[in-house]
């Protein structure tokens, strides 16, 4: 209903407009014939040519309105947006069969309506899919302007959540004001987006976290951050603000601790390649020339407490992405990610390739993609 929007409105305005000129038309006829030899029918052929003319434009601009709304409604754009909101994150994936999956929202007074207002035009106010990864405020902070805003239909979040008195009761909250589905979501599980679409999730998971983390460390809610894959003509990798050990795990050669909750529970051993690993989670064989990009989101806005090193290059990306505000107080992205992107330790394997550059692969210099100069975009 919310797609055909712009053309019941064009259809309810050429009504009125049909109606309004056969009453122009017939109080025109009437004052003809009781008026034909008075010079007030001058006057009237005037106003009545001044109102058809205006009527006809305002006709007009009113179909081209509700045509400029309908071709946004039906976009073409479709592909991964990373959204401008600041010091946050929050990026938006739509289907090639016109599903939207939004990750998190961005900081309070991000703007993030009006910004995804200015994506998929005003008159779209259907959100399919949005993913929490954590409780931060500059992850989660306009989610109940979104809801005011836009009809959501499920809604996954990090069950840190659930666990965290503060957390659960915003959680509580979130599932009270939408009337679609909201759970929490873990590694291993995954989500259809269409034929050839399908988003993975990574982490987080309880069990097993207990092994490489300390008690300390799992207070923090960046260790159970939703970790998800987009796997489309692009292999998309989103890692909120997961630190370091969960990357480490993810491209490790030992056992994979973060194989969790999902029914399958074998453990990967001895796994060095960082494609047989993802295959392994996935349940999906991966292999690089399958896709136009290997695209990632760096974890944690640039903080050097992300972007493992072994992590960054097995994955070896052909673009990353770095969303943070400028001039923050965090400092980030900080230096030590900078150089690691940016120096020649990290290149990208030719997308002819299916295996990790070596020294006779053909290699490039990978493209860095910040926020701060506006919303990043891949698509067709």
């Amino acid at each position: 209903m919310i797609n055909n929007l712009p053309q019941f409105s064009q259809s309810i305005w050429q009504r009125i407009f049909e109606i309004f000129l056969r009453f122009a038309d017939a109080f025109y006829r009437v004052s003809v014939r009781l008026l034909y030899h008075s010079k007030i029918v001058g006057v009237l052929f005037v106003f009545s040519g001044v109102i058809f003319v205006t009527s006809i434009s305002f006709y007009i601009s009113v179909f081209n309105e509700a045509k400029t709304q309908s071709e946004v409604a039906q976009n073409n754009h479709q592909g991964f947006y990373v959204i401008d909101v600041g010091q946050g994150d929050s990026s938006l994936f739509i289907t090639k069969e016109n599903q939207t999956i939004l990750t998190d929202t961005g900081r309070p007074g991000s703007g993030i309506v009006q910004k995804l207002e200015k994506i998929l035009g005003k008159y779209r106010k259907k959100i399919d899919v949005i993913v929490l990864t954590h409780p931060d405020s500059d992850h989660a902070g306009e989610i109940e302007n979104i809801l005011a805003n836009f009809e959501v239909g499920l809604i996954l979040y990090s069950p840190i959540y659930d666990v965290r008195p503060d957390s659960a009761k915003s959680i509580e909250n979130i599932r009270m004001k939408n009337h679609g589905l909201t759970m929490p979501v873990f590694t291993g599980e995954n989500l259809n987006l269409s034929s050839k679409e399908k988003i993975y999730f990574l982490s987080p998971a309880f069990s097993g976290m207990g092994t490489f983390a300390s008690k300390k460390e799992l207070a923090e809610d960046n260790y159970f951050s939703v970790v998800s894959l987009i796997k489309s003509k692009d292999l998309i990798f989103m890692m909120a603000d997961a630190p370091q050990k969960i990357e480490k795990v993810l491209a490790s050669s030992v056992s994979n601790t973060l194989l969790s909750s999902s029914s399958n529970r074998e453990q990967v051993s001895e796994y060095t390649e960082i494609f047989s690993q993802l295959s392994n989670l996935t349940g999906e064989e991966f292999q690089r020339n399958q896709f136009d990009r290997i695209i990632l989101k760096i974890g944690h806005h640039g903080s050097k407490t992300s972007s493992a090193p072994e992590f960054i290059k097995k994955l070896s990306p052909t673009d990353v992405i770095l969303s943070y505000g400028k001039n923050n107080r965090y400092g980030h992205p900080h230096k030590e990610v900078l150089d690691l992107l940016m120096g020649g330790f990290l290149t990208s394997a030719s997308t002819a390739s299916s295996t990790l550059p070596t020294s006779s692969s053909p290699i490039t210099k990978i493209k860095i993609h910040r926020t701060i100069s506006g919303a990043v975009y891949f698509g067709e």
